[in-house]
């Protein structure tokens, strides 16, 4: 009978792959990170990849905008004026490279090898005891603007992707989020003409359009909401400080789910970017990785980082899908292949 049981089965097994069945592949191997030489950089906070591969580093403390070229190991750098401080990245799809210069109130802009074009924030034309802090900045492709978080101010801003500086005035337009404890972070484009926020002061997201805050979801109390990320499928990630949790956000109904981070409650999850297939990956601050969350399986992979204490706080996909980071403490990059 077991024999004839032992038949029956490989018979069936025959007919499945006859008929086209899926088979079940062997798992690939695990991601790992290594370094790369790219010089001294200086408690680099910002990190971005442009389209031809070249990788974008801020070197904070150093004011300067550093290029790394992964194909030849080649590096360059532009130097900003004294006292820039840039943080976040981009580079939009024209080329331009844009970065948020905390310490003077400013974004910028820069094409090909041409001088940095300069847009203040408006809040720096009040009176006020600090300079205004532009953080986190995102790209609305469809709309053709660049939107920014003022964290010192409770602001948002925006301008034109194309747009000149101006002699008079400002080609940056502010939303206002509420006071300057709200501490507005994280920022990311939906495409349809809004960002999704993080209020890290208020434990809360806010959904910004060019009419103003649109909606707000609150979050539980010490949440502490740092990155977010779009999604390819229009979900809304983010990583959740305080919680040392990783959240999704369903934009269509509001409705959240979070996970643990892998080295929670010593997590501290800051950085966070999507890859092409959906995967999220979310660098643990105190835990000194970088996770690899499957939204299919609800499964975490740590990637431990090469140097103890890295301190990453900024994460970029290539568009060959590796992931690069930065260690602001260690200041060294790397890549996650």
């Amino acid at each position: 009978m077991a024999r004839g049981l032992s038949y029956l089965a490989a018979a069936l097994a025959l007919l499945a792959l006859a008929a086209g069945a899926a088979v079940a592949a062997p798992p690939g191997p695990a991601p790992v990170a290594r370094e790369v030489d790219a010089g001294r950089l200086t408690f680099p906070t910002g990190l971005a990849v442009a389209p031809d591969g070249s990788v974008w580093i801020a070197s904070t403390q150093a004011d300067r905008l550093v290029r790394f070229d992964p194909a030849t190991s080649r590096r360059s750098e532009v130097v900003l004026p004294l006292r820039s401080h840039p943080a976040g990245l981009l580079v939009d799809d024209r080329g331009g490279l844009w970065y948020a210069a905390s310490g003077l109130g400013l974004v910028g802009r820069i094409e090909g090898n041409g001088k940095p074009k300069e847009f203040p924030v408006p809040a720096m034309d009040r009176v006020r005891a600090d300079i205004a802090s532009p953080r986190a900045l995102a790209l609305d492709r469809r709309a053709g603007e660049v939107w920014f978080t003022v964290q010192s101010d409770g602001l948002v801003g925006r301008l034109p992707r194309d747009a000149a500086p101006r002699r008079r005035g400002f080609a940056v337009t502010e939303i206002s989020l509420g006071p300057p404890t709200v501490r507005p972070e994280g920022i990311a484009a939906d495409g349809r003409g809004g960002v999704w926020v993080a209020e890290l002061g208020a434990d809360r997201f806010a959904y910004v359009t060019a009419a103003g805050v649109a909606r707000r979801v609150a979050l539980a109390p010490g949440s502490r909401p740092r990155a977010v990320a779009i999604g390819p499928d229009g979900a809304v990630w983010a990583t959740l400080f305080g919680a040392h949790r990783l959240l999704r956000l369903d934009p269509a109904t509001l409705q959240t789910a979070e996970w643990p981070m892998p080295s929670a409650p010593r997590s501290s999850p800051l950085a966070i970017a999507v890859d092409g297939t959906g995967a999220v990956w979310v660098s643990e601050l105190e835990g000194n990785a970088v996770a690899r969350f499957d939204p299919r399986a609800e499964r975490f992979t740590a990637v431990p980082l090469p140097t103890p204490r890295s301190g990453v706080r900024a994460l970029a996909v290539a568009p060959d899908g590796r992931v690069w980071f930065v260690g602001s403490w260690s200041g060294r990059l790397g890549v996650i292949e």
